[in-house]
Parts: C-alpha cells; structure tokens; sequence
C-alpha cells in the first residue's frame, strides 16, 4: 500500500523523526486521532507536519477512533461507570456523537449493576472493621467517583 501525501514543504528528517515518535506511542497503547495530534504538537512538530503523519497512519489503520471508543469501552467498563468513561474519551479528543453512538451499541451488552456488585465484594473487604453505615457511604461515594449512576449504586448499596 503506498500513501501519498504533501512534503514538498517538510523536512524528510523530521518527517522520519515524528514517524518514529509515533510508531513509539502506538507501541504503547492505541490513541484517538486527537490524543495523537495533541503529542505531536507537544513534542514541537509544526502543525503541517503534523497533519501528514495524521494522514499517514490513518490510511495505515493506526489512527480509527471508532475503533478506538469501542476498545476503550471494552476496557474500561469493567472498573469505571459509563459517565466516567464518556468524560475520558472527550478528554482524548472524540465526538460526543461518537461516543454516544458507541454507548448505544456497546448498552445491549453492559450489565452496570454486576459491575458495581463485583466492585462492592471487593472493596467491602477493606471496610471490615468500619461500622456498617460508615462502610455503606465510603462504598457509595467510592462508586460515584468512578462514575457508576447512583440509582444502580444506591440499589447494590442498599443489599449490604
């Protein structure tokens, strides 16, 4: 596969090196198009140059934020509630109409409230030897911080 692109204006030798700068992010973990631009224009690269390596990986596959939302999803819904995740992912530089076309999808197969009860076993271990009320609001607020919805919290919580 060849891809073509604008370098009448670029330096190949920096070309070369923000190439090698992003094969080295990729490396680490897969980045929506935003985060990748936002370290590239970080490290210094001028925004042309910036714009031809975008291009480049797309057309290589590196660089698909649906896919991306999809794994990050995936991921991280095991641990966090979906208004965390939604905000990590607006963080990273994707569409709110992504992310919500992503949500509808990816809802038919979430099960929130197992989630939160896994999380509850867990960290209720810590709390042993804390009064049950006082264990009950340091789980509750725990939950909140992770962004799991308080009706499905306050449900799991109210079980204890």
């Amino acid at each position: 596969m060849t891809v073509t692109y604008m370098t009448a204006s670029l330096d190949p030798e920096m070309l070369k090196k923000a190439k090698g700068y992003a094969l080295r992010l990729f490396k680490l973990r897969p980045r929506s198009t935003g985060e990748f631009c936002n370290k590239l224009k970080a490290k210094g690269y001028p925004p042309e140059l910036v714009d031809t390596v975008v291009q480049y990986f797309s057309a290589l596959g590196y660089l698909d934020d649906a896919a991306f939302v999809r794994a990050w999803f995936s991921s991280r819904l095991k641990r966090y509630g979906v208004r965390r995740v939604a905000r990590e992912l607006t963080e990273k530089g994707i569409a709110k109409t992504l992310i919500a076309s992503t949500w509808e999808k990816v809802r038919q197969e979430y099960d929130e409230e197992a989630a939160v009860r896994v999380i509850v076993e867990k960290r209720a271990r810590l709390y042993a030897d804390v009064p049950l009320l006082k264990k009950k609001k340091r789980l509750m607020d725990y939950l909140l911080r992770r962004g799991f919805s308080i009706s499905v919290v306050a449900k799991v919580i109210g079980d204890i």
